[in-house]
């Protein structure tokens, strides 16, 4: 049977100060995605002691460009830790990090327990939202491979989730809004990425109920109070010392981040 502990320490030892990875040893890599989503929450209990309780989840490769580029056919998740979640405005220091990858994203609140009851669709959780968020994932793979080291690895390591930083809830909006909301990435006042909500599949809440789906098939699910971020609405842009970016939502709002 399979262990995911040895992997799971790895990952956990590979965090900043630790040294990053190159791949996972033959003997301790996962072989499926049922196999990283263990070796993911033994790192998550690993993490959580340091980082607090798991309060959401990010979505991942929720577009084609993102699949190909970790070579996968699907979403995957991870989970968000209580010390992680921070709001717009946030200064970080680049030294603590292996790698600052800036993704502006949309997220949302649960409203209720999202327990089995039939597929989940886009409209089903859009009406049991409670808030919808601006927000900024930072990811950062423990592997200086990134991303050669793969799908399963990227699973294992917690979906290669760091922080997520949120915006002020939006008060007027609807799943047709939502929709349709674009953002642009500026760096020290220059725009360096743009896109839109309908860059995740069939958008935010679509990707919302993908993650309902896949945690009732795996025998849990999304709780009230719940965050989740819902996938990248750009190309992820690698950030360094010195910048000051701001994600512009429009009438949703932005989001500053200062890299030291």
């Amino acid at each position: 049977m399979y262990d995911p502990f040895p992997a799971a320490k790895l990952l956990y030892d590979a965090r900043v100060p630790g040294q990053s990875l190159t791949g996972l040893p033959d003997t301790v890599m996962p072989a499926n995605l049922d196999q990283a989503y263990a070796v993911q929450f033994a790192l998550c209990e690993l993490l959580i002691p340091n980082q607090g309780p798991i309060l959401g989840y990010k979505v991942g490769c929720t577009n084609a460009n993102a699949r190909t580029l970790l070579g996968i056919d699907g979403c995957f998740s991870g989970r968000c830790f209580e010390n992680n979640i921070k709001h717009t405005p946030t200064i970080i220091s680049r030294s603590d990090y292996h790698m600052v990858g800036i993704e502006p994203e949309i997220a949302v609140r649960v409203g209720q327990d999202l327990v089995p009851a039939g597929p989940w669709t886009a409209r089903r959780v859009a009406d049991l939202t409670t808030e919808v968020m601006p927000s900024i994932e930072l990811v950062e793979s423990r592997f200086s491979t990134w991303p050669d080291m793969g799908a399963f690895s990227a699973v294992a390591d917690n979906g290669v989730h760091r922080e997520l930083i949120l915006g002020d809830p939006v008060s007027d909006w609807s799943l047709e809004s939502v929709n349709n909301t674009a953002v642009t990435l500026s760096v020290n006042d220059q725009p360096v990425e743009q896109g839109d909500a309908m860059n995740v599949d069939d958008g935010p809440f679509g990707v919302l109920a993908w993650l309902a789906n896949h945690l009732n098939a795996q025998g849990a699910f999304l709780r009230a109070g719940d965050i989740v971020t819902t996938g990248v609405l750009t190309n992820i842009y690698n950030a360094a010392s010195g910048q000051l970016l701001v994600a512009n939502y429009g009438s949703f709002g932005s989001l500053e981040i200062e890299v030291t």
